[in-house]
């Protein structure tokens, strides 16, 4: 008398149901990404905003920059002549480029300020990818331990998928990392576009680092 109870579903009230469910899980899909976007830039600004707290009265040990954007370097040098002992790191550098020649090309021949000849400068030639800028970053720290203090540059944009990498390599024995970047405006859909783009590889790089445990992420 009280058994179970059979529901039969309809093809009209299955499609509703469907369409119900698509919906929903569409609008929540849709609060997270848009969620996701807007804390990026956020995400940035704060990390900015402890290096300048932590720089205030010191130079970092080393600053790192990532190639890969425009304004990067430029931005690096600003801050090495603002910070003139510290050592700086270029990872990403294309084969045929010299210090001399990024020095021209991101800040400009006529920059007297600069003197390629009194800066602590090396370069990385391997990396291809943001994985492999953090990785070649990471092993050039392990080989010089007395950088304790690191400074890393990058558009803001990126600064979060940086960390993230950063905290697969390094174990507890690390030294402080901070973080400055070049930022975006957003004005465009060309800058807007790779927001969209860097949220999708934050999301997949997460998921297979910290998820999966992989220990190498793919990147075009």
């Amino acid at each position: 008398m009280f058994g179970p109870k059979y529901v039969f579903e309809t093809k009209s009230t299955r499609l509703r149901r469907l369409i119900i469910s698509g919906a929903f899980l569409f609008g929540i899909t849709l609060t997270l990404i848009v969620t996701f976007i807007v804390y990026i830039p956020i995400y940035a600004k704060m990390q900015k905003s402890r290096a300048a707290d932590a720089f205030f009265e010191r130079s970092p040990d080393i600053i790192a920059v990532f190639t890969g954007d425009k304004g990067r370097i430029a931005y690096a040098m600003e801050l090495l002549k603002k910070n003139p002992t510290s050592k700086l790191f270029i990872s990403g550098v294309y084969a045929a480029n010299s210090f001399q020649t990024l020095l021209n090309k991101q800040v400009g021949p006529d920059n007297k300020e600069l003197d390629s000849h009194d800066m602590q400068v090396d370069l990385d030639y391997e990396s291809k990818n943001t994985f492999e800028n953090v990785r070649e970053t990471v092993q050039y720290l392990k080989a010089n331990p007395g950088l304790k203090n690191v400074l890393i540059i990058s558009s803001d944009y990126h600064i979060m998928r940086v960390k993230l990498i950063i905290s697969h390599f390094m174990d507890d024995e690390k030294p402080e990392f901070y973080f400055d970047s070049v930022p975006s405006t957003y004005s465009s859909w060309n800058e807007t576009r790779k927001l969209l783009k860097e949220a999708v590889k934050i999301t997949r790089t997460f998921v297979l680092l910290k998820i999966f445990r992989e220990e190498i992420v793919q990147e075009d």
